[in-house]
């Protein structure tokens, strides 16, 4: 071996250690999600500014304690009020995102879909979405809560005769100190959001429909294989569904995004995003039923095409009948009672050793014929190459 590549060898072993193969690590880039709720919190906290000039005796140091509280007792209100009122948009949404995919599960009318069940559902999306939500809502009334906590413990204070003598008793605390800590303690929150927190699969589903359905403010945005693959790699990151990621770089990629690729298609066409001649009826709570239910499954492809041209040309009450039948049996067996055309022929073959692209490709005919240069183009050549030219002429 020579030195260069026993250099390049060992440049390649000493990188190997030092950078990830799937990928360069980044922990710069803060802001990747971009939340809703902050918005609306940080439009309202400032409001608790505006009763101040008409408050500032009452605010002061003095035996009315429970008077001065009231303020910051008032800004927490409105905080909760806030984070109550997002809830209860939420909740709205999650009802008309899931009511189809648990209306199929439980046998019942969209309608009639509630709490108990999100709660009771097997759908993995459904439960990933519920727990965001159970726990994102009670992190931010409890964080809430900070507003009254002057309240509370000068309260107990004075009942017990803690501090009753101290400069440091309930008797001299501030109007605006519960406000003040209830903003700090949002800030620090909203803070650890900004470097930690990444968009949900249920954030991300909201965005696409109202984006790509809904067409608010983007009219002519059509749905991509890309943004169907991104919610579900959002839902996998937890463990719940197997990923496709392992299959990047491998002949199975390409086929395993025909499933995300039809689904997209599909789609628009259901939507009306495209025109076609082709029957569509493949909505997003089909896409959550199948990926909820791991009917998109990367080590079974073929299976999966056909699940997903099932629900379209059928329904998904007929997709759970063949899927309860398919047992074991091959994609083939299955088709025979359920016929419908899969975009993905069975598996991938990777290319023979050496063989090229261009090698499989048929001589084109009635190629065009070039026309000869321009002589002014051809002399500029000659002129060129002429050795006693040079630019210092």
């Amino acid at each position: 071996m020579s030195d260069t590549d026993q250099n390049m060898v060992a440049k390649t072993e000493a990188g190997a250690d030092q950078q990830s193969p799937h990928g360069i690590p980044i922990s710069g880039r803060f802001g990747q999600y971009d939340s809703s709720f902050w918005k609306a919190a940080l439009a309202i906290i400032g409001v608790r500014y505006l009763p101040l000039p008409f408050l500032r005796d009452t605010l002061e140091k003095g035996p009315h304690f429970y008077k001065r509280q009231i303020y910051s007792g008032v800004s927490g209100l409105g905080m909760e009020a806030i984070t109550g009122y997002f809830a209860y948009r939420t909740w709205k949404d999650m009802r008309n995102i899931f009511s189809g995919a648990l209306a199929w599960e439980f046998d019942k009318d969209p309608k009639e879909v509630n709490f108990s069940d999100f709660r009771n559902s097997k759908n993995t999306m459904v439960q990933q979405t519920i727990g965001n939500y159970v726990k994102y809502n009670l992190r931010r009334f409890a964080v809430n809560l900070t507003f009254f906590l002057p309240l509370a413990l000068g309260g107990l204070f004075k009942k017990f005769g803690v501090l009753k003598n101290s400069k440091w008793g309930p008797d001299n605390w501030h109007g605006e100190a519960g406000a003040n800590l209830g903003v700090g303690v949002n800030s620090a929150y909203l803070f650890s959001d900004v470097i930690s927190r990444k968009q949900t699969p249920f954030e991300l589903l909201q965005a696409t429909i109202d984006r790509k359905i809904n067409h608010a403010e983007h009219f002519g945005d059509q749905i991509t294989a890309t943004d169907l693959l991104d919610i579900y790699e959002r839902h996998a990151a937890n463990g719940m569904i197997v990923s496709f990621l392992g299959q990047r770089g491998t002949p199975q990629w390409e086929q395993s995004m025909t499933l995300f690729s039809r689904m997209a298609d599909l789609m628009n066409k259901t939507y009306k995003n495209t025109t076609s001649q082709e029957y569509a009826d493949f909505g997003i709570d089909d896409f959550i039923y199948m990926v909820g239910n791991k009917l998109i499954d990367p080590a079974n492809v073929e299976r999966s095409c056909a699940y997903i041209e099932i629900a379209n040309r059928y329904d998904i009450p007929t997709l759970k009948q063949a899927v309860k039948e398919a047992g074991d049996k091959d994609v083939a067996t299955l088709l025979q009672k359920y016929p419908v055309s899969l975009p993905v022929e069975g598996p991938v073959v990777p290319p023979a050793e050496g063989k090229k692209y261009a090698d499989g490709l048929a001589p084109a005919a009635g190629l065009r014929t070039m026309l000869p240069p321009p002589a002014a183009y051809t002399d500029k050549l000659a002129k060129d190459a002429d050795p006693s030219y040079s630019l210092s002429a």
